[in-house]
């Protein structure tokens, strides 16, 4: 039987990311990985073009897992910036655990139908960073990253959302991410 592609399907940001998909956007430590997460996540909440890509707007969950402080401090940067009051984005300021605690995963769930419920339909999460989601797990690991796949995989699927997982590189960057 024949597969056929969707060509026609209309991506989250054009020819970048799409629909209910995991993505990991990884680089080495202070390379601005947050920065670009940030803008991602800005362009998606206002429905604004990413580099010139069109962009489907909607709501937007950031897990600040690492650094919340300065998560907080660039997203009033973006509103001095664009000068906006506010924008569809809600930030989650501490670390979960998604490895674990199969609880964490239930509550982020239901903070996002919560902010489903207050700013519209989530297009897209954010987890910062998978270091600090899978907290005392290890990344080598093919048991504790097939867990936390799995729990990715059951936000990812419960929300019809997009997930972008920020991540590290490796010591050695041409072998890519870490783990």
């Amino acid at each position: 039987k024949d597969i056929k592609t969707d060509t026609d399907d209309i991506h989250l940001i054009e020819g970048l990311l799409s629909h209910n998909a995991m993505t990991v956007l990884y680089g080495e430590s202070n390379v601005g990985k947050t920065f670009v997460a940030l803008k991602l996540a800005y362009c998606i909440a206002t429905g604004k073009p990413f580099q010139n890509r069109q962009v489907e707007k909607g709501a937007v969950v950031y897990v600040a897992c690492e650094s919340s402080r300065s998560v907080l401090d660039r997203v009033v940067g973006l509103k001095e910036h664009y000068k906006l009051s506010n924008f569809d984005l809600a930030i989650v300021p501490c670390p979960i655990d998604l490895l674990n605690h199969k609880n964490d995963v239930d509550n982020l769930i239901n903070l996002i139908e919560d902010v489903s419920s207050d700013l519209g339909n989530v297009k897209l999460i954010v987890i910062d960073t998978l270091s600090r989601a899978i907290s005392g797990g290890n990344e080598n690991s093919a048991d504790d990253m097939g867990a936390f796949v799995k729990y990715i995989d059951k936000i990812r699927n419960s929300m019809n959302a997009h997930m972008m997982i920020v991540h590290h590189a490796g010591k050695d960057t041409a072998k890519g991410a870490r783990g």
